[in-house]
């Protein structure tokens, strides 16, 4: 009987710890409105980073020894956005300021439309961090990207841990990501 009563406790322990887990940062934080949009998000909060299938790097291509150990924030953007586009020079600012941290910064054009002005896109309102686009729109279906812009945020260890946040929250998950140790 005592065992069983600490398995049952110990089962609600860890499944308390794994729902705190899920719901680090605020829901409200985020984007999604409707539970199905949250849960598809929340799938990739907590795992390893996915691949990109970009190409037309801009401001330097991104190697995984270029991010490891730091914090990245990935905008999986649409050139035709107009959020999109007034989030650029706040993520402008956002890496300057943190850079020397340990922050990264990954734009991603993905969108079926805009492609081909990506480049010119970027050139105009002033991109000043590596991005590329995504032409067969897998990183997009890769972060589970609907609507735009979808920032996503990795710890130090690769680990996604919010996708979907709204933009004023942002630096928020930095800073708190930056004071975590990579190990």
């Amino acid at each position: 009987m005592k065992v069983k009563m600490f398995l049952c406790s110990l089962g609600l322990l860890v499944s308390g710890v794994w729902a705190v887990a899920a719901g680090e940062f605020p829901d409200g934080w985020t984007w999604d409105d409707k539970p199905a949009d949250r849960a598809a998000h929340a799938a990739l909060e907590g795992k390893p980073m996915p691949a990109f299938h970009v190409k037309d790097w801009i401001n330097g291509a991104i190697t995984a020894a270029e991010i490891k150990s730091k914090v990245v924030v990935v905008d999986l953007y649409a050139t035709w956005c107009g959020p999109c586009m007034k989030a650029i020079p706040h993520n402008n600012e956002l890496l300057k300021k943190y850079k020397q941290q340990g922050l990264a910064i990954i734009g991603v054009c993905t969108s079926d439309r805009g492609q081909e002005i990506f480049a010119a896109n970027a050139r105009q309102y002033g991109i000043q961090y590596p991005a590329a686009r995504d032409p067969e729109l897998k990183t997009g279906k890769a972060w589970a990207a609907q609507y735009y812009p979808t920032y996503a945020i990795v710890d130090r260890k690769g680990i996604v841990r919010v996708v979907r946040l709204q933009p004023h929250h942002v630096e928020d998950v930095v800073k708190k990501l930056l004071a975590e140790s990579a190990r």
